[in-house]
């Protein structure tokens, strides 16, 4: 499965693209393509319609202009390795393709599940489709294909109901982590060889007023004085010494793997770290229940586009478009309705 809108060329951007990472974890930012006819189904759906060029276009030109205008036309035909596309123009076409038949894919399951979109929701699509269609340029339009604002209205539904559909794999699944397992601490250690010159190094560190850095420095085999530690599934003597300890306090002398380690706690709490943490953990529980989910309803609804229109996407052409905000548009208007906060 590709990468839902996540780019290996270009920075995230938008709570849109997070979520969207997370929802469907694929290789590239960016979406679509493609045509109504030659979509070949199997499994449980039989007949299904496709994306017109113009809809395709809309996607594709945007996001190949927020790349463009960053980078400049020659990213294209930059050489690429370690894939079956020889430069980063194919390796863009064939991601829009692999992301719009996962857009598809999940607007099936929306129509058996009977998930719609609702007037109000409407109301906000036609808003981005209009502001969107609206400020494009006769070079944009050419582009996208001669799109009309009809055109963008239809390809933003598709991709509502894609996300809309996601969120609801993702709304029964509990992802909470707790403080304790997400738990994040900051700690200075000793490390020697030898376990005499760790029970004096000990002794002198816990002596009044010693200053624990001054010995890390001057006697630790190990240049890392300074750690962040986070909790593992499996914990050794070290990793339960260093989080049994409050700010300030000392470990005894730990023996592990021929070395002898002693600890001390900077941090027993790194709120902010612990935080962040916490929401990677549960992003990835969320994001490994969605694509089971996902994975097994596509094995049996596998959708592949096969026009010639693929072939002939020139990613050089129309080089004055500039249009590059289908996202931010639909990260203003439309993600609040999909995170419930329209």
């Amino acid at each position: 499965m590709a990468s839902f809108r996540e780019s290996e060329i270009g920075p995230k951007r938008g709570e849109a693209r997070r979520m969207l990472s997370l929802l469907l974890s694929l290789l590239f930012s960016a979406l679509l393509l493609f045509g109504c006819k030659g979509i070949q189904i199997t499994g449980k759906t039989e007949d299904v319609p496709g994306f017109t060029e113009a809809q395709a276009m809309v996607l594709l030109g945007s996001e190949r202009n927020r790349y463009q205008n960053v980078f400049g036309p020659e990213l294209w035909s930059l050489p690429i390795s370690g894939q079956q596309e020889e430069n980063y123009g194919e390796y863009f076409t064939a991601r829009m393709k692999e992301f719009l038949q996962d857009v598809k894919t999940l607007d099936l399951l929306a129509e058996e599940k009977g998930i719609v979109v609702t007037s109000t929701e409407m109301e906000s699509i036609r808003r981005a489709s209009t502001e969107f269609y609206n400020a494009l340029s006769e070079e944009d339009r050419s582009f996208m294909g001669n799109c009309t604002v009809k055109d963008v209205t239809d390809i933003y539904v598709n991709y509502f109901l894609a996300c809309k559909t996601a969120e609801y794999l993702l709304s029964n699944i509990n992802s909470e982590v707790s403080d304790a397992e997400a738990k994040v601490i900051s700690i200075q250690q000793i490390v020697v060889s030898d376990e005499e010159s760790a029970k004096k190094l000990h002794e002198s560190v816990t002596a009044s007023g010693a200053n624990f850095s001054y010995f890390a420095r001057q006697f630790s085999e190990d240049p890392e004085i300074d750690r962040t530690l986070y909790r593992k599934e499996e914990e050794d003597a070290y990793y339960q010494a260093a989080f049994s300890l409050e700010d300030g306090q000392i470990s005894d002398v730990i023996s592990q793997d021929g070395k002898f380690y002693i600890i001390k706690c900077v941090d027993s709490y790194d709120e902010k770290a612990t935080e962040e943490r916490k929401k990677r953990l549960e992003e990835a529980i969320r994001s490994g229940a969605f694509r089971r989910s996902y994975d097994s309803y596509a094995e049996q609804h596998i959708v592949r586009f096969r026009e010639d229109f693929w072939k002939k996407i020139d990613l050089q052409k129309y080089p004055e478009s500039k249009a590059s905000n289908f996202f931010s548009l639909y990260d203003r208007y439309i993600l609040p309705l999909v995170k419930g906060k329209g």
